[in-house]
């Protein structure tokens, strides 16, 4: 090997992360359109009910990813051992390499922030190897049924309760930090589909750019 192949080869090695996405119906979006995982629904809606678990990996901007994600979900899906979502996240946690990244994104359907941050908290107990990242949750449209206020509490209680457990593998993330917040964020409008289409009727999802720029957030830095 080289001098310039092992230069490429390190640093190949120190960005590639192994990573998993758990996570609701916006974690589908970009399980299915970032790394090109399981369902064929047309841009932005998935179908109720559906979920998304993979034990084999894909690739998308450097990182190999697994998921356990559903439509709807929140800390309550993953807390049901009757749900397959919630059996086969613990599968691939359980699987995973030491170091693995875990990205948690979930919050929209359900604004409990003690009961999330205790799914969350029961997780990187039980997986110590594991660094597990809690994800802010992202602004919606003026359709939604809940609003970017309620949103903006979420966030800040989870942030604080996971300062206070002082668990050195679990971190909260706040994303899209500089973003133009006409774009993508507390009440955004460029990457948010429902102020240009009538097929999210939910007010929460993304255009496949706002999927980039929310993964590019999520994954910047750790």
């Amino acid at each position: 090997m080289t001098s310039k192949m092992l230069v490429f080869f390190l640093i190949a090695l120190v960005s590639s992360k192994n990573i998993i996405l758990i996570g609701d119906s916006r974690t589908v979006g970009i399980a299915v359109y970032l790394f090109g995982f399981g369902y064929t629904y047309a841009a932005p809606y998935y179908g109720t009910g559906t979920y998304i678990v993979s034990t084999i990996a894909k690739s998308y901007g450097g990182h190999s990813a697994q998921v356990a994600c559903e439509t709807g979900a929140s800390y309550a899906t993953f807390t049901n051992s009757a749900k397959a979502v919630s059996t086969g996240a613990h599968k691939l946690l359980s699987s995973a390499a030491s170091g693995t990244v875990v990205l948690l994104w979930l919050g929209v359907n359900n604004l409990d922030s003690a009961s999330t941050f205790n799914y969350y908290q029961s997780l990187a107990k039980k997986y110590q190897n594991l660094k597990f990242y809690a994800i802010s949750v992202t602004g919606v449209s003026s359709k939604s049924n809940i609003s970017n206020a309620t949103i903006k509490t979420f966030n800040t209680n989870m942030n604080n309760k996971i300062k206070s457990a002082g668990l050195a593998n679990l971190k909260y993330k706040s994303i899209l930090i500089g973003e133009d917040p006409t774009k993508v964020g507390y009440g955004g409008t460029v990457y948010l589909t429902i102020d240009t289409t009538t097929t999210d009727t939910y007010g929460l999802h993304y255009y496949t750019n706002g999927y980039k720029a929310i993964y590019n957030s999520m994954v910047n830095g750790i």
